[in-house]
């Protein structure tokens, strides 16, 4: 008579290769992600440079925008305030002198800052995207 079932060398063969699986994908997926989210930090310092120099191109000067300004002042410029954002990864704000900054908040990069210049120069403190 034949029993069906997995013998308990077929069960840890099989959590030895999903753990060497598991092992390989996850910090590529951590890897990934965090990619994206300097990419997301990168795309909103250029959307906030070119809202900035139309806003300066009328005016003649930039507005300087901290963590304290409000959505008023971000509508200033044409743009959604995306430090309201509750679940965001980054701080951003703005200098008189053109410069934007993106100040990581959380995650494992969580020391990183992106600056880009008025000039559209781009300076990251280590990690690249």
């Amino acid at each position: 008579m034949r029993q069906n079932g997995f013998t308990l060398m077929e069960l840890m063969l099989t959590v030895v290769v999903l753990a060497i699986l598991v092992s390989i994908a996850v910090p590529t997926y951590i890897s990934t992600t965090e990619r994206a989210r300097a990419r997301e930090a990168i795309a909103t310092l250029n959307a906030m440079r070119a809202a900035e120099h139309s806003y300066s191109s009328e005016r003649r000067t930039y507005i300087p925008i901290t963590l304290a300004d409000t959505d008023d002042t971000w509508n200033l410029i044409g743009m959604e305030n995306p430090n309201a954002n509750a679940s965001r990864s980054w701080n951003y704000t703005f200098a008189a002198n053109g410069e934007g900054t993106a100040t990581r908040t959380t995650g494992p990069n969580a020391t990183e800052i992106i600056t880009l210049s008025d000039t559209g120069t781009l300076n990251d403190s280590g990690f690249t995207p």
